[in-house]
């Protein structure tokens, strides 16, 4: 929070206060040091100093729900929560948290710390967590999940437009869609797009369609080579689809044909260009790892692969809509550079009120994002909604240059939320929000 006293409210506009000497005192300085003033930053505090400014003030309880995260700094007691619970209460709009703080200052370690403990208390809970540096392969085997470790020429695949069992539940219309949201996202970061064109998200529309038509309902999904080879030699009913003529359809095929290319040959090769290589036990597993880690010195290789393997294992979980889930994207900063990958996300966090999933977002101070966009941009207001509609909101250590602009400021403001907690020292204390965007 703010510091306290009346100083600090006089000065709470600036980050440092002028103080100047007395004219008798000047007097005995050097020349060159008569007219310099000295500036003192102003004074911080921390949620432990909030009882002397407020001392009549107790926060709106959220309910001693959930795992048991640490001590409440304001009301006394403990801090208890949960996602789902929180959100089942009405205290949420939506189960979606967005986690932001400098580096090593705990943003992973309370998350892991959120969801160890909650395990006992949700056990039927599945959790995925797309991890690009590696840090949660431990936890996962502690509590027996699948680790899955995806790198270039390993002996894991996964296929983004495989919808696992789900596919035998959804509809042809549904199945086609997901298909298509995950190929525009894939193709617009192949050709470092915001979006694609209409002519090419139909083309791409028709093709996944013609695809799904040709495969006998038994075997897998398509996959990117498949699709490679489709825009390599389109068939004549391609064209008719799309109102054109055969050699029309030649020319408008290129771009969207040599990114599938890069994807199948260099980008995705021997990680989503074939088949899903592995079978898990969706129904009986608990949660699971997706390790990127080999891929993090590879930014643009990382890129796609986060955003088709969130694809995959979103589509996954459409056959469980019963069973709570927790997705985590830690180090969240990768993904909200790529504004393709943002509206993808965006998107699937609107739905995780419909499959029962949660979300949670780890990332850097949200002052990036300003560096990422330019200011008042159609592209900005993307990044920005996924960030101002996300009800739950930490904020760990920020970084003095930071603090300003830790959160958007173009979007309308919020309610105060019932709880919130601050502080600028070395150890891992947060804030906290909860409430309605």
């Amino acid at each position: 929070m703010t510091g306290v006293g009346r100083r600090h409210q006089r000065h709470r506009a600036g980050a440092r206060r002028p103080l100047s000497l007395p004219r008798t005192n000047r007097a005995l300085l050097p020349a060159h040091l008569r007219d310099r003033r000295l500036t003192l930053p102003r004074d911080l505090a921390t949620t432990a100093h909030l009882c002397s400014a407020y001392p009549f003030t107790v926060e709106a309880d959220t309910g001693a729900t959930g795992a048991f995260l640490g001590a409440n700094r304001l009301a006394g007691g403990g801090f208890f929560f949960d996602l789902h619970d929180a959100y089942a209460a009405g205290l949420l709009h939506g189960p979606n948290m967005v986690i932001c703080g400098a580096g090593a200052y705990g943003k992973s370690a309370i998350a892991k710390t959120y969801v160890y403990r909650s395990t006992a208390l949700t056990p039927n809970r599945f959790v995925a967590v797309i991890d690009p540096k590696g840090e949660w392969t431990a936890l996962g085997t502690a509590l027996g999940w699948s680790s899955l470790r995806l790198r270039p020429g390993g002996d894991l695949i996964v296929n983004p437009f495989d919808r696992g069992p789900a596919q035998h539940t959804l509809t042809v219309t549904e199945l086609l869609a997901q298909r298509v949201t995950v190929a525009n996202t894939l193709f617009a970061i192949a050709l470092a797009r915001t979006e694609l064109a209409a002519g090419e998200q139909r083309l791409l529309h028709e093709a996944l369609r013609h695809l799904a038509s040709t495969i006998p309902a038994s075997a897998a999904s398509p996959t990117l080579t498949d699709l490679r080879h489709l825009l390599a030699d389109p068939p004549a009913a391609l064209a008719t689809a799309l109102d054109t003529t055969p050699a029309d359809l030649a020319e408008r095929r290129r771009p969207l044909l040599d990114a599938c290319a890069m994807l199948v040959e260099h980008d995705l090769r021997g990680i989503c260009d074939t088949a899903t290589s592995v079978d898990l036990g969706w129904t009986d597993s608990p949660g699971l790892v997706l390790d990127l880690s080999a891929l993090l010195t590879r930014r643009r290789t990382l890129k796609l692969v986060l955003a088709a393997a969130a694809g995959w294992l979103q589509g996954v979980m459409y056959q469980q809509p019963d069973r709570p889930k927790l997705v985590i994207l830690d180090e969240g900063w990768i993904a909200l550079e790529d504004l393709a990958i943002t509206r993808f996300l965006q998107d699937q966090w609107r739905l995780g009120r419909q499959w029962g999933t949660a979300n949670i977002l780890i990332t850097h101070a949200l002052a990036d994002l300003s560096s990422q966009v330019d200011d008042g941009a159609a592209a900005g207001k993307i990044a920005e909604g996924l960030l101002t509609t996300t009800s739950a909101r930490v904020f760990m250590h920020q970084n003095p240059n930071r603090r300003a602009g830790s959160w958007p400021t173009s979007a309308s403001p919020a309610p105060r939320p019932p709880c919130c907690a601050t502080s600028t020292h070395s150890r891992p204390c947060g804030r906290s929000e909860a409430g309605q965007p």
